[in-house]
C-alpha cells in the first residue's frame, strides 16, 4: 500500500510539472512579459536566522510529540517474560 502511495504522489508530480511546461498557458496574448528584477540574473540566497529557528523549532516540536508519545502510550513492552 505505501509503495503505490509513493508510486501515485510521483505520478501527481510528473503530470503537474511536464504537463504545465509541456502546455504553458498564455496570459497575455500578443504581448511580451518583461521585469525590471534584473532578469536572467541569478540571484543568491541565504536563511535569516527567524527562518532558521522557524525549522529548528518545527524539528523539535515534532521530536517532542514523539517523546511524549513514548512515554503515555504503550508501544514498547516494560517487562519481558520469557520462558527459560
Amino acid at each position: 500500500g505505501a509503495v503505490l502511495v509513493v508510486a501515485g504522489t510521483l505520478s501527481q508530480l510528473y503530470v503537474i510539472i511536464i504537463g504545465g511546461q509541456a502546455f504553458p498557458l498564455d496570459l497575455f496574448p500578443g504581448k511580451q512579459e518583461s521585469s525590471s528584477f534584473f532578469d536572467g540574473v541569478v540571484g543568491t540566497y541565504s536563511a535569516s536566522p527567524q527562518e532558521l529557528l522557524l525549522g529548528t523549532g518545527g524539528i523539535a516540536a515534532a521530536l517532542l510529540i514523539i517523546v511524549v508519545a513514548l512515554r503515555i502510550l504503550p508501544f514498547v513492552p516494560i517487562t519481558h517474560n520469557e520462558p527459560n
